[in-house]
Parts: C-alpha cells; sequence; structure tokens
C-alpha cells in the first residue's frame, strides 16, 4: 500500500527521534558525573584553540555539506584566521549557552538496503 508523502516524512521523523532517545540511563550518568567532577556553571572555562585546530583537522572529507553548503574541504582551506572565528563562534555560543539554531539542523538522506524498503531500518 502506497503511503502519502507526508505519511512518509511522518514515519522518518519518528524513526529519527527513536534514535536519540536515552534509554541508557543517562540522566543517572550526568548526576554521577556532576558528583565527581567540578561544576562550571558558575564560570565556564574557555574551549581551547587546539581542540577546534583539532575538530577541522580531523573532519572527514568527500561527505555532503549541510544546508550552508560549507564542505569540511573548505573549512580546511579557511586556515588560521576561520579557525580563529569558529574558536571565537564556539566560545560565545558557550558562554551564552546559546548555539545558533541553524547548528541543531541536518540533513537525512536515506540510501536504500536490503529488505523490505518500506521498512526505515533498511535504510
Amino acid at each position: 500500500m502506497q503511503q502519502s508523502k507526508e505519511g512518509v516524512k511522518q514515519r522518518w521523523a519518528q524513526y529519527c527521534s527513536g534514535l536519540y532517545n536515552d534509554e541508557g540511563g543517562g540522566d543517572e550518568m550526568a548526576k554521577e558525573l556532576e558528583g565527581i567532577f567540578h561544576s562550571y556553571e558558575e564560570d565556564p572555562q574557555d574551549i581551547l584553540y587546539s581542540e577546534v585546530e583539532e575538530a577541522i583537522r580531523t573532519l572527514k572529507s568527500n561527505k555532503s555539506p549541510g544546508s550552508d553548503g560549507i564542505t569540511a574541504e573548505m573549512i580546511q582551506a579557511g586556515c588560521e584566521q576561520l579557525t580563529h572565528e569558529i574558536h571565537s563562534l564556539c566560545n560565545k555560543a558557550w558562554h551564552e549557552g546559546v548555539i545558533p539554531e541553524e547548528w541543531g539542523k541536518s540533513i537525512l538522506i536515506p540510501i536504500p538496503k536490503k529488505g523490505d524498503l518500506s521498512e526505515c531500518e533498511n535504510y
């Protein structure tokens, strides 16, 4: 039976949101870690420049860009000046506790595998 386009979108949204449900007791783990480590809520530490450099250096090549159209290769070609800008932007988001809405978006392109292609698990 053929599903409507909206029905397919809803099913994929349901399936993908289920992938991110934390059934492993993440909240308990977070509370346990808070008890072990010093809380930085009052004085958040900066994200290190070296961390941003490493993240950029280890971006995987030949991957599709996000909604902004910027590829990993473009970011890596931006050299030190771009790395400084990204570092500054990340620290601003970290200290303000607010990230740009665009950072939370992703593009999902289902690639069919074997089996019943009406099942999300077979992509």
